[in-house]
């Protein structure tokens, strides 16, 4: 017997334990968030509320709560009477982003070269020294992880709230199409120089610098935005 979509995706997907202490929206939410960033969900593919929701095994009404979070940081449309679709970003989209992006990791630069403390650039190094790690080993995922943890430690060294909002807003917007850039950009194991002059840079509390390097970092990130848009 042939199975539909639906059994195909519920065969596929056993039950899933929730667990933690935030409220069960917010981990319905985180569930679906990593299924999008991670391209498991893809851009305009529906939310199969009802399966989701028996993989998890809750209810409808925390699954739609969920979904408003993610509507809210702008991973998923609401669309009356059909349901959730995952956002679609076009390539102006992402480059809009990108610009703001990058005005605040540089900014994020600029205060953590003021604000940080020794923990704050010991807790960035620990983040480099997973990346050094990745490259060795040749593990790309390990290193993507790594390296988004080393760029919002620098943005969390800023300790400016407002900043740090706005950038963990964007960067899960921007997740998906940076961590497929990495997946599969052939140099990603020959950028970590880069890096460590990043963390060279905040010691030495030079703020010209920082935000001059902060900028050059992600110009590859500009360069690949003709490559994103066919993902």
């Amino acid at each position: 017997m042939t199975l539909n979509v639906a059994d195909q995706i519920r065969a596929s997907s056993p039950a899933i334990e929730l667990d933690g202490d935030d409220p069960l929206p917010n981990q319905i939410a985180s569930h679906i968030r990593h299924q999008i960033i991670h391209d498991i969900l893809k851009p305009g593919e529906p939310i199969r509320e009802r399966i989701i929701a028996e993989q998890l095994n809750v209810s409808r009404t925390p699954m739609r709560d969920a979904l408003k979070i993610l509507s809210v940081e702008r991973l998923v449309e609401l669309i009356p009477n059909r349901g959730a679709i995952v956002v679609k970003n076009s390539t102006d989209d992402i480059a809009d982003m990108l610009s703001i992006y990058t005005e605040l990791e540089a900014l994020g630069g600029v205060a953590a070269c003021r604000m940080a403390n020794e923990g704050d650039i010991l807790r960035a190094e620990r983040h480099l020294d997973a990346m050094d790690a990745a490259v060795a080993e040749g593990d790309r995922f390990r290193y993507f992880r790594a390296n988004q943890a080393f760029h919002m430690a620098i943005i969390a060294a800023s300790r400016n709230k407002t900043l740090i909002e706005i950038h963990a807003n964007l960067s899960l917007r921007l997740y998906r199409v940076r961590y497929l850039a990495i997946m599969a950009q052939e140099i990603w194991q020959g950028r970590a120089g880069e890096h460590r002059l990043l963390i060279d840079t905040l010691r030495a509390r030079d703020t010209a610098r920082m935000a001059e390097l902060q900028k050059a970092h992600f110009l590859v990130a500009w360069r690949l935005i003709d490559d994103w848009a066919r993902l």
